[in-house]
């Protein structure tokens, strides 16, 4: 079940990563001390384990003890979570909610990310921590289901986020790294053009989660860019930054197999007080990742 693991004292760790191998969690795996954390996911990691496995899970608590746990692991495929909500739920909900339970018992702090998907909101108003939440479809329903656990412990920390970045395998299973490839590919895509999202690029997303946690924040934090940009600006923006022309049709989110709200724009004024300085605009995060893009090259 375990491997390679390093050590402060004994059996004790400052961090536990759960889902290492996803977008967050590897970017996160990448800046976190690496003596002073373990990783946790089905292959690659520290600790070998299937998420769904509760009773094994709770075993990790027994026999090592952290400060604080990092929580990426999550189903987000809207289409799976619609047509597969039981097993949707398993990751997304009810394993937050065993975390939860773990955080009150052996006393760490859970920092769970939530997501930017459950705003019902026709004003086109910045959306804030506060805002009222709704189950717009599954996936925003187990998300929903997962805050209520959380809060459950007051010191825990949830992260409202929208990210996007490059993964070395599955390239196309980012909104980014789909879109490069599409462009690379001279192919016409359909992008949004009522969507409106405050993406951040995946490792200024990971670094501002981290001062989150030093400066000991908790309850709910909007991450996010200082504005929205819908799907198709963003796809034209980046395309002038990686000097190649996009073929794209405009097309509604109403058209979407899996109903969305169109404004999911998160308003930063919390996070910015917190942590005493100002979000980066929607055009840095897109800078951010064409320059990711063009050294890659």
């Amino acid at each position: 079940m375990s491997k390679n693991i390093p050590q402060l004292k004994k059996n004790t760790f400052k961090y536990l990563l759960i889902g290492s191998n996803g977008l967050l969690g590897g970017e996160l795996k990448k800046i976190l001390p690496r003596n002073q954390t373990i990783s946790l996911a089905r292959n690659n990691a520290s600790i070998i384990l299937d998420l769904k496995n509760f009773s094994k899970l709770k075993k990790i608590f027994q026999k090592y003890k952290f400060k604080y746990v990092i929580n990426c692991a999550g189903i987000t495929d809207l289409n799976f979570c619609q047509k597969n909500y039981k097993k949707c739920k398993i990751i997304n909900s009810l394993l937050p909610k065993k975390l939860t339970k773990l955080s009150i018992k052996h006393d760490f702090k859970l920092i769970q990310i939530s997501t930017d998907q459950f705003f019902k909101n026709n004003k086109f108003k910045l959306n804030s921590e506060k805002d009222k939440i709704y189950p717009i479809n599954n996936y925003a329903k187990s998300k929903i289901l997962c805050e209520k656990h959380v809060k459950e412990n007051k010191k825990n920390l949830i992260i409202r986020t929208n990210f996007t970045g490059f993964k070395k395998r599955n390239k196309r299973s980012t909104f980014v790294g789909w879109l490069c490839d599409s462009i690379l590919k001279k192919k016409t895509i359909n992008l949004y053009n009522d969507i409106y999202v405050s993406t951040l690029d995946v490792n200024a997303c990971a670094k501002l989660i981290l001062k989150l946690i030093k400066l000991k924040a908790k309850g709910v934090f909007n991450c996010a860019t200082n504005k929205p940009l819908t799907k198709k600006d963003f796809g034209i923006y980046f395309s002038k930054k990686i000097s190649k022309k996009i073929s794209y049709k405009e097309v509604s989110v109403n058209s979407a197999s899996v109903k969305r709200q169109k404004y999911l724009g998160l308003k930063v004024d919390k996070i910015e007080k917190k942590l005493g300085m100002k979000m980066i605009s929607p055009y840095k995060a897109i800078d951010n990742l064409a320059s990711i893009h063009l050294n890659k090259k």
